[in-house]
């Protein structure tokens, strides 16, 4: 695989701290094997857009974000799910994607094809690194059936598990749920709190990380430090030292170092330091774009340093994407009665994306990252299913009768308030 090419993959994974898709921490005693990328013909056209996107949601993002907020996105994530409801999308609702998804001169048979071999591949990469990547679609049996072609395509290329469900029983969200824990390592235990009795459908990206330091930090090297806050804070926080020959570079906005995983081949961590302390955060990530991470990447030199890198671990959410996503062209999906997704539902479903949910955890240590990112893409219609059985529960006092059936007479008549007193 090309140096561009591979410059360009590990951009849409780890861009930002996105380590998400990423390997992490654990000892294998097996030889280290690096398995290059064999990705299909004019791969760089979905590279590029998958570039693209990430750093404009990113961006986006910053107009809405707390200022002083840990943040973390999967864009990886959230382009794999998009891009498996981009195939159901049709007319001006598929242009308006294709715009959002900077998919622009992309045939969607290249988008299906570099995905599937992304899928297949990525996780095979570098045997020193735990990278797991699972797609699912979950419909409500009692409804309108998605379109076979649809699934076949989500099934085929995005290797999706496919299952329906009755979306009107509560179990229906524990064994969702379930599916979501179970593929990021009980990191991310939810992806939704409950379905309307208008959902069709949700499709579902998860995406797990563990991948070991190339070279580990010792846990006897780590200390107390100052970190130094933006509100002008100072709290004392764990740092991990080490020297270490890293690649780096320095220029006017920002320093940026390069912290390899596993080989060394595979997968990096690329960590971005404003130049300018004194600037919010979100000012600065606002002012990224391609070209200077372009000029970043092209110029980055090794150099021996003593290297200080605090610890951290948290959890991000957003509970619905569809303010950002909008901002960036397509609006028409999330809109009921206009959005067309003739190519999922028939029109008659009247389906439209309700929302866009995104969860994300990592943890930075000695030892290297664990991370994991889900993306669910709830589909909703604009009629609801018929109501379940209802549920009666006797849970208050009530008064009861025994009777004979033919006459009607009462035999025995009372009340209970109390079940429990003799």
């Amino acid at each position: 695989m090309s140096l561009n090419l591979r410059a360009g993959l590990i951009q849409v994974c780890l861009i930002f701290l996105f380590a998400l898709t990423l390997p992490a921490c654990h000892k294998d005693a097996s030889p280290a094997v690096s398995k290059p990328l064999d990705l299909p013909a004019n791969s760089p056209q979905v590279i590029s857009a998958g570039n693209t996107f990430a750093i404009n949601i990113f961006r986006t993002m910053q107009t809405s974000d707390p200022e002083g907020s840990n943040t973390l996105i999967s864009p990886l994530s959230i382009y794999t799910a998009l891009s498996m409801a981009y195939n159901g999308a049709a007319g001006a609702t598929r242009d308006s994607m294709t715009q959002a998804l900077a998919l622009t001169g992309v045939p969607l048979e290249l988008l299906n094809t570099v995905s599937k071999a992304l899928i297949e591949q990525m996780p095979h990469e570098d045997n020193k690194v735990q990278l797991s990547i699972a797609n699912s679609l979950w419909y409500d049996k009692n409804r309108v059936t998605p379109i076979t072609g649809f699934m076949d395509t989500v099934g085929q290329d995005y290797h999706a598990v496919i299952q329906s469900l009755d979306f009107s029983n509560t179990s229906s969200v524990i064994t969702i749920n379930s599916w979501v824990s179970q593929h990021t390592n009980n990191k991310i235990p939810t992806i939704i709190n409950g379905l309307s009795a208008y959902d069709l459908m949700v499709l579902i990206n998860a995406i797990y990380f563990n991948g070991a330091w190339k070279q580990a930090f010792q846990t006897n090297e780590t200390s107390d430090a100052i970190f130094y806050k933006t509100d002008g804070s100072t709290p004392s926080l764990p740092f991990m030292y080490q020297a270490i020959t890293l690649r780096s570079y320095n220029g006017p906005a920002f320093k940026m170092i390069e912290l390899p995983y596993g080989t060394g081949k595979a997968f990096n961590m690329y960590a971005l330091l404003p130049t300018n302390t004194q600037q919010s955060l979100n000012s600065f990530a606002a002012s990224l774009d391609n070209t200077a991470l372009t000029t970043a990447f092209s110029q980055l030199d090794s150099t021996r340093v003593e290297l200080g890198l605090p610890k951290w671990e948290y959890s991000y959410e957003i509970p619905n994407m569809t303010d950002p996503l909008s901002r960036l062209g397509m609006s028409l999906a999330f809109s009921p009665g206009a959005a067309n997704l003739t190519n999922m539902f028939p029109a008659s479903a009247g389906a439209y994306i309700s929302k866009v949910i995104h969860k994300t955890y990592i943890k930075v240590n000695e030892a290297g990252t664990e991370a994991a990112a889900v993306t669910g893409v709830v589909v909703t219609g604009l009629t609801a299913f018929p109501p379940s059985t209802p549920f009666l529960k006797l849970d208050h006092p009530f008064v009861y009768l025994i009777t004979e059936k033919q006459t009607g007479a009462i035999l025995f008549m009372g009340k209970l308030n109390d079940p429990g007193k003799n």
